[in-house]
């Protein structure tokens, strides 16, 4: 179960990475288009999804460790979340 465990939550960081890079790549797309407007909310959206992302692998990893699983590893960097300085 540790194991399945850990690889389950892998595949969850590596999809939300994937899903981060596809926003971002978005955002780029607008920002060389000059859609100003469609790009401030679409950062907003991004930034929304990447926190939402960590926050769930987050508790996906604190609740597998309450569980007594031992090597999860740790939660993300809270500088991570919200840091709507990266766009």
């Amino acid at each position: 179960m540790n194991d399945e465990l850990q690889k389950s939550l892998t595949e969850i960081a590596q999809a939300i990475e994937h899903l981060n890079r596809a926003f971002e790549k978005r955002a780029e797309d607008l920002r060389n288009l000059g859609d100003s407007a469609a790009l401030q909310q679409w950062i907003k959206a991004t930034h929304a999804m990447r926190d939402s992302g960590n926050i769930y692998l987050t508790w996906a990893k604190h609740y597998a460790r309450s569980a007594g699983i031992k090597s999860i590893g740790d939660e993300s960097d809270e500088n991570d979340l919200l840091d709507e300085g990266n766009s």
